[in-house]
């Protein structure tokens, strides 16, 4: 192995060199769900070359073979990710670094230099997650980093415990500098503002619905929207949670042209400007908060007629909220809602609207037609036709979470054949027949209910609580909410799935953990302690920030900000000088010296100090040739202090205490009816 002379002598040791790995891989360990399986492979690679250097059975990489190791990194994240402005090749191009740094890993240098690229890789760690586990794995990182950096200051302090015990030291006395910063530096735009991968799967509500599809939603009970409210809370059977809004159809598959899960484009899902907000002058029925967890989609959930003013959240022409970005994490934004009915009505659809309402397959589905044909010949309106098909829902069909499958006809094998399905079945021919019937129809998919946390206040909506509901176009008021679902199943709206489908919920689950209350219970916990942690911690902005400094400050200035910041700094730099001038005394004296000093003291005060570096027996026997009278006494003085100190006698440690608490030489003495004269010169 070629090193240069003035490299030998700060080559990393082993203990330092595995110390900066462990960094490395701690650090990695979450990323690697992120990360493409040949970068991990190739971090193995660079690590056990690293290592093999080493031991002497290698040599460090010339100029040749680390350009192309470069040339071939840049060339895989190149054909892995579509765009680069992006959080996973950010992440990605961190790895590389790191393992590209690897392989010339030699000095301390080096070694500070990958440990710096550690920080940075776990501040990453909260772009894709800011739960709890992922907070205290966080500190972990951080604790395990600080340890590598302590270990690579020699003399011994890479042992594992000097090194986690000193970082858990300097950790700890960076909490309060964090937690003061943390309320009052400049809230700025996080990190995970920045898009996300476009590869990423997306969860929840999709951008198209067939049967089928949200019956295998109903199989998880993972969190999907946690909403608060500021005010009244709506009753469960207008809590619809409205997301998208599908108006095409192909025979089996309702979806919305222009939407895909990364942009919101096109005419027909055109966005609202806000100059184009027409709101009424009655106030919002509703307002609320709602935290939504990560889907990897951009649009949003609210009840109808929302309007947000969170930056980044624009209204569309279907009453439904998107996002600027797809959803990477968790998102909270505020809304407020109007009653329908006070915000007028458009007075007509247009044509091109008409026809995007209207539209049906050229063929399929026929006797699902002639039903409809049949009913607007009998001079029925569009409420009639719609109150008309909702009996026959009530009256022959059931919900199920396992319907039958269905074949090319859907609508009418559904209408006149299985008569069993799930939301998405009713509201698929409920739209469709209400379309060949000449009535304006759309389905919309989002969430209805929820569970109600009466703990924190606030509604925990689960994926199981996804929905398909539809509405039609009536000219005197517009659009109306129509749910065919309730009329088979209206336990499904006012009580939940879990009600409505009691023998069938999560049938399919490995462990039905929902049958046990004390599970239930636990994990009921747990979502309110992540709801807390989001609400305080995570989604702590600057109107948040600015609330609180209020609160603590009364009036936000320049002098009250110094002063809150000057205050605990001041009380920290106090308490430091005092600890180290009470450290600055020496070690702790034992308690058998202790009393012994106080025995001293006492007698310098009476005017026959100790000498320095006098022995204990000499003293004594000094007193006793200048002050008879307390010779005795100051005899067994000292006899109980060398046992106690010498011997380790506890009791003649209790008996030398005994003997110092009634020890005052000047009182000694005038009791005993001693003249002045007898006295030392220096007591008289």
């Amino acid at each position: 192995m070629s090193v240069h002379s003035g490299q030998l002598q700060t080559l990393l040791p082993r203990e330092s060199l595995l110390w900066v790995f462990a960094a490395q891989l701690v650090v990695l360990l979450p990323h690697f769900a992120h990360l493409p399986i040949w970068l991990v492979f190739a971090w193995c690679i660079a690590v056990y070359w690293r290592l093999e250097v080493f031991r002497g059975r290698r040599e460090i990489p010339g100029r040749v073979v680390k350009l192309v190791a470069v040339s071939l990194a840049v060339a895989g994240l190149a054909m892995t990710y579509r765009r680069w402005f992006a959080l996973e090749p950010m992440v990605a191009l961190l790895a590389v670094s790191f393992t590209l740094k690897n392989i010339e890993l030699l000095s301390r240098r080096d070694a500070m230099l990958s440990l710096m690229l550690a920080y940075f890789l776990a501040a990453t760690l909260f772009v894709f997650d800011q739960t709890i586990p992922y907070a205290l794995y966080g500190v972990f990182s951080l604790l395990v980093i600080t340890a590598a950096l302590v270990a690579q200051q020699g003399s011994g302090s890479a042992r594992a415990g000097r090194a986690l015990g000193l970082s858990a030291k300097l950790l700890a006395q960076a909490v309060p500098v964090m937690l003061v910063l943390f309320v009052v530096m400049p809230r700025l735009g996080p990190l995970w503002a920045v898009p996300q991968n476009t590869s990423a799967a997306s969860t929840g509500i999709s951008d198209s619905m067939s049967p089928g599809d949200f019956s295998r939603l109903s199989k998880s009970d993972k969190p999907a929207l946690r909403i608060s409210f500021d005010g009244p809370v709506p009753p469960p059977e207008q809590r619809y949670w409205r997301g998208l809004v599908y108006t095409h159809f192909d025979g089996r598959r309702w979806s919305e042209p222009g939407i895909t899960g990364n942009r919101w484009a096109g005419r027909r899902s055109r966005v609202r400007g806000e100059g184009e907000q027409s709101l009424p002058a009655v106030g919002p029925r509703y307002r609320y908060q709602v935290i939504q967890e990560a889907s990897h989609n951009p649009w949003l959930f609210a009840m109808a007629t929302p309007h947000s003013g969170t930056r980044g959240v624009r209204t569309t022409d279907e009453d439904t909220l998107i996002y600027r970005n797809p959803v990477g994490s968790r998102l909270a934004y505020d809304v407020r809602s109007w009653p329908r009915d006070s915000i007028p009505a458009q007075s007509q659809l247009s044509a091109a609207e008409l026809r995007r309402h209207l539209q049906l397959p050229d063929s399929g589905n026929p006797e699902a037609r002639a039903w409809a044909v049949a009913r607007r010949q009998e001079g029925m309106d569009a409420e009639a036709i719609s109150q008309a098909l909702l009996t026959m829902y009530n009256r022959s069909f059931t919900y199920t979470l396992q319907p039958p499958a269905l074949g090319a006809n859907t609508v009418d094998e559904f209408l006149f054949g299985t008569r069993q399905g799930f939301c998405e079945h009713f509201a698929n021919s409920y739209v469709f027949t209400m379309r060949a019937a000449g009535v304006p129809a759309r389905v919309v998919a989002g969430y209805q209910g929820g569970e109600w946390v009466e703990q924190q206040e606030y509604l925990l909506v689960r994926q199981y609580d996804a929905h398909a509901w539809a509405e039609i176009w009536l000219p005197e008021r517009g659009w109306v909410r129509v749910d065919p679902t309730a009329s088979v199943a209206p336990q499904r709206i006012r009580d939940g799935l879990q009600s409505a489908a009691a023998e069938e919920f999560m049938q399919d689950a490995f462990l039905p953990l929902h049958k046990i209350p004390f599970v239930t219970r636990l994990r009921l916990q747990w979502d309110m302690i992540n709801y807390r942690w989001y609400r305080t911690v995570v989604s702590f902005d600057a109107e948040r920030q600015e609330g609180l400094l209020r609160r603590l400050l009364g009036e936000i200035s320049p002098l009250r900000v110094a002063i809150f910041l000057g205050t605990p700094m001041a009380i920290a730099l106090v308490a430091l000088l005092i600890w180290l001038k009470l450290s600055s005394r020496g070690p702790a004296l034992a308690p058998a010296d202790r009393v012994y000093l106080r025995f001293c003291k006492r007698m310098a005060r009476a005017g026959l100090p100790r000498n320095p570096g006098e022995a204990p027996g000499d003293y004594a026997r000094r007193v006793e040739r200048e002050w008879p009278a307390l010779g005795p006494m100051v005899l067994r003085i000292t006899l109980a202090y060398e046992k106690a100190a010498f011997a380790d006698d506890t009791g003649a440690l209790k008996q030398l205490r005994r003997l110092v608490r009634v020890f005052w030489p000047l009182r000694l003495s005038a009791r005993s009816g001693i003249s002045t004269n007898s006295l030392p010169t220096s007591a008289r």
